[in-house]
């Protein structure tokens, strides 16, 4: 508000030099003394404008200490132009209407009386006391109290739509703050930060349907860490979970952006591999099955932990997400029969089932 008031300010100042140069019979003005305040105006003014003073100092911002300040120079503007028959009277109808759109109507109020009493005095100085006089005193006096009602009164309202137009906008942003959180504990694990399982699926059915529509790949990884328990048994729960952790940052990064990983449960995560043929996929089972290996760096010897691999593929080994799962879940017990820390896939499954009757 106080950059405003200083740019109208400035503005006025150059309006009423145009004016006093150009347009107005200055016969019986005091032409000295009023373009000694003209140009006290503008080395006040510009500066005000330019430099912004009143964002540091409240010297120059808009207070009564500044309301006294702008009715002593008006007073003196209209008492050397002419006073009572002066056209710059007007000055204090635009000053109150400044105070009133700045401060509330007491402060408004208050500063009307001083530019009243300034304003009376110098027009019944100039004037003298005759009824005419008396009466168009008290009719431009009562225009000030007017406009600083009614200026102050709009002021108020615009000021308390503003402070409410501000509150919606915070609730709004606290509640899109709320619903995001809502949404983000909605899809994501709480321990490890990936997708849930719920997700995950609505995710992969997603992916799925894409797939049919452009008769591409996907290829499915069910992981099952290995000796976990023993982590959570021997070193407890805390340390289990910072194991989870860490095996969930790990995969994210193996994954490329069009890859997405959930937990499944427990110590179990799947992962969804768009547009990998089985063979790429198995590649890219033991680049996650590698890079979990540093996670053992930090554990006791007799405590390592590995990573059981199950591998499923669309569309060669089934077409629906959870015919998928299944079968790259019973591919990685096949690699937890096999010792752990490897990958299986939905054909050793194939070859394993062909071979029971055999060994029967």
């Amino acid at each position: 508000m106080e950059a405003l008031i200083a740019r109208l300010r400035l503005m006025v100042i150059a309006v009423n030099t145009v004016a006093l140069a150009f347009f107005l019979d200055t016969r019986g003005y005091h032409l000295d003394f009023a373009w000694a305040l003209v140009v006290f105006g503008w080395a006040y003014a510009v500066p005000v404008v330019v430099l912004q003073p009143y964002k540091r100092s409240r010297v120059f911002q808009t207070s009564i200490v500044t309301a006294v300040a702008d009715s002593a120079s008006i007073a003196a503007f209209v008492a050397a132009t002419g006073a009572d028959r002066s056209p710059f009277y007007l000055l204090y109808f635009l000053s109150v209407a400044a105070i009133a759109m700045r401060f509330d109507l007491r402060q408004a109020l208050i500063g009307c009386l001083i530019y009243g009493f300034s304003y009376a005095f110098v027009f019944a100085w100039s004037a003298g006391a005759g009824s005419d006089a008396l009466g168009e005193l008290a009719l431009r006096v009562v225009y000030l109290f007017f406009i600083a009602l009614g200026v102050g009164h709009l002021a108020r309202e615009e000021e308390n739509r503003s402070r409410e137009v501000e509150m919606i906008e915070r609730l709004n942003a606290e509640n899109a703050k709320l619903a995001s959180k809502t949404e983000r504990a909605a899809r994501l694990d709480r321990l490890t930060g990936l997708l849930n399982r719920a997700y995950f699926e609505k995710e992969a059915q997603r992916e799925l349907r894409k797939m049919r529509s452009g008769n591409g790949y996907v290829s499915v990884l069910f992981c099952d860490m290995d000796n976990l328990k023993r982590i959570n048994d021997e070193l407890g729960h805390d340390a289990g979970d910072r194991v989870l952790k860490q095996v969930g940052v790990l995969i994210k990064r193996c994954l490329r952006a069009s890859e997405f990983v959930g937990r499944y449960g427990g110590d179990e995560f799947v992962v969804m591999l768009p547009n990998l043929t089985r063979e790429t996929a198995f590649e890219r089972a033991e680049q996650l099955i590698e890079s979990l290996r540093q996670i053992n760096d930090t554990l006791p010897e007799d405590l390592r932990v590995g990573l059981s691999v199950g591998l499923a593929t669309y569309p060669f080994d089934a077409r629906e997400y959870g015919m998928l799962v299944r079968l790259a879940d019973q591919a990685m017990y096949l690699a937890k029969r096999a010792g752990g820390d490897r990958v299986r896939s939905s054909n050793d499954l194939r070859l394993f089932w062909e071979e029971i009757p055999y060994s029967a």
